[in-house]
């Protein structure tokens, strides 16, 4: 019974000793900012994204993210290789939507509900998958660092959030893998969205294929 017992009490002193290890004004910085972010009335981001090896640039991509409740909007322009592609997608609340642009050709997709879920931008859930966080206030901004990823498998090892100490938006977001380096820098934040916002607009692609499913 005492070697059960010291086994449990190893254990949860283990489990407290890596929560430790994230700060506890870390933590209330990244709640307030998950909670400025999520903005009940809507918010709208533009974001800057660039994914590097060393100086040479893959890829520039511009998104603009909108989200209100489970209702989401995003358009994404990306080159590669000097080719541009457009991806618009969103969820009204009753239909799924995505339009894909390759060159000059429209394809629409229409399906009823909420088909596929907006993952694109930020996610500020990546840092629980970290077992140690520092911060440090520059500039009227909260930056923060995580490493030493959970999983030791993980091609992520390290992932800095900045943070506005002002209003706790996020402004930043940089993440290494691989030897690859992907920046997010948001430019523009938009609150307050009506819901026509994210209903599609099928007159914006006259000569579109539009396919309901």
């Amino acid at each position: 019974m005492k070697r059960v017992l010291m086994l449990w009490v190893l254990v949860v002193l283990s489990v407290f000793g890596v929560q430790a290890q994230i700060p506890a004004e870390v933590t209330e910085v990244m709640t307030r900012c998950q909670t400025a972010m999520d903005n009940p009335n809507g918010l709208e981001y533009t974001m800057d994204m660039k994914v590097a090896i060393g100086p040479v640039t893959l890829t520039n991509s511009q998104l603009v993210i909108g989200g209100k409740g489970d209702k989401h909007r995003t358009s994404m322009t990306m080159k590669i290789v000097g080719m541009e592609v457009t991806i618009e997608s969103g969820y009204d609340g009753k239909e799924t939507w995505v339009m894909n642009r390759v060159t000059d050709k429209d394809t629409v997709r229409i399906s009823k509900g909420n088909k596929m879920k907006s993952d694109d931008g930020v996610d500020l859930d990546m840092a629980k998958d970290f077992k140690k966080a520092k911060m440090k206030l520059k500039n009227g901004y909260y930056e923060i660092e995580y490493s030493d990823p959970i999983d030791k498998s993980s091609e992520v090892k390290r992932i800095v959030f900045k943070v506005s100490a002002k209003n706790y938006y996020l402004q930043e977001m940089r993440t290494s893998a691989k030897g690859a380096k992907v920046t997010m820098t948001i430019t523009r934040i938009k609150v307050g969205l009506k819901d026509d916002y994210f209903k599609l607009d099928l007159s914006k692609y006259p000569n579109a294929v539009v396919v309901r499913e």
